[in-house]
Parts: structure tokens; C-alpha cells; sequence
């Protein structure tokens, strides 16, 4: 992918959490299926890894940098999914536009020789352009879990 196709998939998720406004509270607190999450916990979910994205990530993707692996990911998910039960779908939806909007706002400024340019997160060595590539199948694949609710 390149950068632009990446920041087309920003944009357009953008535009899918807007459609998700239209969810009534009710809905967007029931999980897709039985023990699943629910909308507000799946948004928030990946409004807190763009969080941590924006803040342990971006800034330090620079050639030869390593990179602390990933926090655990079950503690993670579940502080998120808790932090969704504290707030409203709207505050969730909200909070998730400004999150990725930072990220867009960060990833335009990059020149598109920096995006190859390799780093390591724990044993993984990884660019710009193959982190966000691999996060674009993360908003894919929780998408679909809303889109099929």
C-alpha cells in the first residue's frame, strides 16, 4: 500500500464512524453477539490503540529505532472496553474521530521516504507503511463485527 491508499483507509473510516451516530445508546451497549463486545467497547477499543499509536509509537518510528513491545493485550482491551462503560456512544464516537484525526493530521506530515524506513517493535521489524498496513486489517476485521451486528 502506499501512503496514499493508507490515508484514503483513514479517511474512510472516519466516514464509518460517522454512519455509527445513528446507532440509538441501546444498540451501541449490546454486544454483536453473546460473550462479544458491543459497538461502544469495540470503537473504544480501537480509539485506545490509536491512542497509544499517537503517543509510544508515531513519534519514535525513526530508522534503527526498537521499539518496547506491545502492552499486554488482554489488561489493554479490557481497560478500554471499561473506559466505553464510563461514557455515552456519542462520547465514544467522538473520542475515536479525534484520536484518528491526530493520527492523519501526524502520518500527512511524513514524507513518503520516511514510511520505509525500518524500526523494531520487540523482535518485529517494521515501517510506517507495514504498522499501519497491519492496523488497517485490525479496523477491517472489527468493523465487519459492527457492520454484521
Amino acid at each position: 500500500m502506499n501512503k496514499e491508499e493508507i490515508l484514503e483507509h483513514e479517511h474512510n473510516y472516519m466516514l464509518w464512524l460517522d454512519t455509527l451516530q445513528e446507532f440509538s445508546e441501546e444498540r451501541a451497549m449490546l454486544p454483536y453477539a453473546e460473550g462479544k463486545w458491543s459497538p461502544n467497547e469495540i470503537v473504544m477499543h480501537l480509539a485506545e490503540w490509536d491512542r497509544f499509536t499517537l503517543e509510544e509509537r508515531l513519534p519514535y518510528m525513526k530508522e534503527g529505532e526498537k521499539l518496547e513491545t506491545f502492552p499486554n493485550f488482554e489488561s489493554f482491551n479490557a481497560n478500554a472496553a471499561a473506559r466505553a462503560h464510563e461514557q455515552t456512544f456519542k462520547e465514544t464516537i467522538s473520542y475515536a474521530k479525534k484520536q484518528r484525526q491526530f493520527i492523519i493530521e501526524q502520518l500527512r506530515k511524513k514524507d513518503e521516504v520516511e514510511w520505509d524506513k525500518e524500526f523494531s517493535i520487540g523482535m518485529h521489524t517494521l515501517s510506517i507503511r507495514k504498522y499501519f498496513a497491519d492496523f488497517i486489517d485490525h479496523d477491517l476485521h472489527h468493523k465487519n463485527q459492527i457492520s454484521n451486528k
